[in-house]
């Protein structure tokens, strides 16, 4: 189960979106719910595929929920608040871009850190099979950096 959604995660997240913004929009009275659901799979994929696909799933997020109210208008800007309709979509879609934006840092971050400490996980058991080959003879050309003194 864990390798089919690790393998279809991204069609996953793009169906997801799809179906929040269709059934959103005709269940759902209050759509500020509806717009705050949208910040878990952008923060997922952020987090889990980088920054450049977690902001590209916000912008898909943004695209079909300006979609939606384009469609569906009666349900997202009633008559006399339309421009405070338009002010909570912009604002909204402003901040789930900065989120997933934020998250794909954090991405970057941890990967950074993860190839750090795999180079020095590395550099350990080269350091530690050459001093096993020091002390059962066998010595190779170890570079200088890592040639210790004999202990007597």
């Amino acid at each position: 189960m864990k390798s089919f959604l690790v393998g279809y995660f991204e069609q996953i997240l793009v169906l997801v979106i799809l179906a929040a913004a269709i059934l959103g929009t005709f269940f759902m009275k209050d759509k500020t719910l509806l717009l705050n659901f949208y910040f878990l799979p952008v923060v997922f994929a952020s987090y889990y595929l980088g920054k450049r696909l977690g902001v590209l799933s916000a912008f898909f997020s943004i695209l079909a929920i300006i979609i939606c109210a384009i469609i569906f208008r009666d349900h997202f800007f009633p008559r006399d608040q339309e421009f405070r309709g338009i002010f909570l979509l912009s604002s909204w879609g402003g901040f789930l871009l900065l989120t997933s934006y934020a998250v794909g840092g954090l991405y970057e971050q941890k990967e950074r850190r993860m190839e750090e400490l795999q180079k020095a996980y590395i550099g350990i058991l080269e350091i530690l099979s050459n001093t096993s080959r020091a002390r059962t003879g066998t010595r190779k050309a170890i570079p200088s950096a890592y040639q210790s003194t004999p202990r007597a």
